[in-house]
């Protein structure tokens, strides 16, 4: 199917080539494959992956969250699926970013259980369908008169990856008055179709439509 397509990152090159051969068996296509956040972002301008499938140890310099959310700015539909020998992403480090949104987490002793792996799989690429009719928002619609400077400025800082908790620390707000804000722009664009997840995937875009940017600022 051509929505299928998978792009491999991790540093062990051996892991690369058992992720790409199962991956390959169960009829997907691996469409590329990186071993840094380099060639990961590089990757991008050769191939168009609906999934990536990312190590969330990649060794030094960036981790695999921080170039899963590099990717999400980039392709804000691509379903994540992250993979790591930790049972729980925190044991990288205390200070690592939340996963993004809509993302799932399988630890690699569990990869040979190849259900397993199809269903995360299938997950993700099932929310990356819905996000695509929510991300139907037309540029003429917007009326950025309509918006205030607090929405907008959760627009952005959804768009940067950042969670409720994050977004209400910078904006000195309470975690309820940002999902209110959520909420009325939730309404305002009518996103009320699909998940939750798949709605700031929405809201996003938006910021992505407005700016005219590919790429969120990292602020």
């Amino acid at each position: 199917m051509p929505d299928r397509r998978i792009l491999v990152i991790d540093d062990d090159p051996f892991a690369r080539t058992m992720l790409k051969s199962t991956l390959t068996a169960m009829g997907y296509e691996v469409v590329g494959e990186a071993c840094s956040a380099s060639e990961a972002i590089s990757a991008l301008a050769t191939c168009s992956p609906t999934v990536a499938l990312v190590d969330l140890d990649l060794g030094e310099g960036p981790t695999g969250i921080d170039v899963a959310h590099a990717l999400r700015r980039r392709i804000p539909t691509i379903g994540i699926v992250m993979l790591s020998t930790y049972l729980d992403p925190r044991f990288l480090g205390s200070n690592q970013r939340e996963l993004p949104d809509g993302s799932r987490y399988l630890v690699k002793n569990e990869l040979s259980n190849e259900d397993l792996l199809s269903s995360a799989l299938e997950d993700v690429l099932d929310e990356a369908r819905e996000s695509k009719s929510l991300l139907a928002v037309r540029r003429e619609s917007i009326d950025l008169d309509k918006l205030t400077q607090q929405q907008i400025d959760v627009i952005r800082l959804i768009a940067a990856g950042h969670s409720n908790s994050e977004i209400s620390k910078r904006m000195w707000l309470s975690e309820g008055g940002i999902e209110k804000i959520i909420a009325r722009l939730i309404k305002q664009f009518d996103l009320k179709a699909g998940k939750e997840k798949n709605q700031r995937i929405a809201i996003a875009q938006l910021y992505y439509q407005m700016s005219g940017a590919r790429s969120a600022r990292n602020n």
